[in-house]
């Protein structure tokens, strides 16, 4: 079955600016641009990938959000466990533990429905939980990484965009580079393949508990 390539002008223009711009965040205004201008059809077959999903079903009866973590309080955790992992992540990385729960992406899956709404924020809150527990780092080919397995474990816009025009955009301007980039991509995705759905854990929930085990029992390791 064939469609028309016809692309929403402002996508192209982003798609085209994403594709020149080396910034990490690059594919952020892409992406947004794709959920306001892209394509009713894809649009929607994201929503069925997502809502068909592992795990989803169970998060969408379950709806639970987390409140902001004290990390002040994570800070007294045993050494090697979640919650310490957590806080040192967040402090190698000079990052703010709210800031993607305030992301541009939440309103944006919201205006499409509460169900899309809730995952997307939902997906949001556990991103950097996803670094600590993948032990990805934030380097441009760590998150190219971490963005491939969060696809293969649920398949949503923002991540599905990364992983489509870094690649791209490798054989366009730096081919040399395209080999580290596959790798990163085909190695995050294997790995999010072989896991146990983490979107439907309540991690915080497990602050306490030795990162190691929670890497095994989830098929991490």
């Amino acid at each position: 079955m064939t469609k028309s390539a016809d692309l929403d002008d402002k996508l192209r223009d982003a798609l085209l600016e994403s594709l020149a711009s080396w910034e990490p965040r690059a594919s952020v205004p892409l992406a947004l641009s794709f959920m306001t201008h892209g394509d009713t059809e894809a649009l929607a077959g994201f929503d069925r990938l997502m809502q068909s999903s592992p795990g989803a079903e169970s998060m969408l009866k379950d709806r639970y959000l987390s409140p902001p973590p004290d990390v002040d309080a994570l800070r007294l955790c045993p050494e090697g466990s979640l919650g310490r992992a957590y806080v040192q992540y967040l402090d190698d990385n000079k990052l703010d533990a709210n800031l993607l729960r305030e992301s541009a992406f939440i309103p944006a899956h919201k205006a499409r429905g509460d169900d899309q709404g809730y995952l997307a924020e939902r997906g949001f809150q556990l991103h950097d939980l996803f670094h600590v527990l993948t032990e990805y780092d934030t380097s441009p080919l760590g998150e190219v990484k971490v963005v491939s397995f969060t696809v293969a474990q649920a398949p949503a816009p923002y991540p599905a965009m990364i992983v489509a025009s870094r690649p791209l955009q490798m054989m366009l301007y730096q081919p040399e580079l395209l080999p580290l980039v596959m790798d990163a991509i085909t190695e995050g995705w294997a790995r999010g393949r072989r896991a146990k759905p983490l979107l439907p854990v309540h991690w915080e929930d497990y602050w306490s508990e030795p990162l190691t085990e929670l890497q095994a029992a989830y098929q991490l390791d």
